[in-house]
């Protein structure tokens, strides 16, 4: 079983990144070097399982992957309703390989780490294709190599008031200008 993030405001039955300009996701630069905590005060590493839920409770459940206008390619990752459903594992790995911890306002992948899709990685990347105009969190994205070709494969995690949220604002390509914002709800798409 896996560790529990406390997170807030996010992860209900669609996500999508909602456009924002990048001053509001910036963290002081202090601040980059500290590690994210779980619930239990330590420092979230790689290669360990953690689930994440809302910090408020009676806001959902864990995450999972759902299918979308009945396509089972690809799968948006989703938060399950049920508040007493804690989701699927996942694991998280910092864009530099020889990192342990995993740092505020850092660039990372997510994957999700005890389920399979046939045909698909169950790393997370944004979707720009799947709905005009929608910018949808989907499953198979590559992990690692950091550049233009990975570019939708990468999130951070940021403090927001006593917990963290998940935003999307890749700074692995230093030639690239990628949209910025946070991962939100934007209620079920059909």
């Amino acid at each position: 079983m896996g560790e529990v993030i406390n997170v807030r405001r996010f992860m209900v039955p669609f996500l999508l990144v909602a456009l924002s300009t990048t001053s509001s996701f910036l963290v002081k630069a202090q601040d980059v070097s500290e590690p994210v905590l779980d619930v239990s005060g330590n420092a979230v590493r790689t290669g360990v399982n953690y689930f994440i839920l809302p910090a408020a409770r009676g806001n959902g459940g864990g995450l999972q992957v759902a299918s979308i206008r009945n396509q089972t390619n690809p799968l948006v990752v989703s938060q399950n309703a049920d508040e007493s459903v804690i989701g699927v594992n996942l694991q998280f790995s910092p864009v530099d390989p020889k990192e342990n911890t995993i740092r505020i306002s850092t660039d990372m992948n997510v994957k999700f780490t005890s389920m399979s899709i046939s045909d698909s990685s169950t790393v997370w990347r944004i979707n720009t294709e799947l709905i005009p105009q929608r910018y949808l969190v989907t499953v198979g994205g590559v992990e690692g190599n950091p550049g233009r070709e990975t570019l939708g494969n990468w999130f951070k995690i940021d403090k927001y008031e006593d917990a963290y949220k998940l935003v999307y604002c890749p700074g692995v390509c230093n030639i690239c200008r990628p949209f910025c914002g946070e991962i939100v709800e934007d209620g079920p798409v059909s």
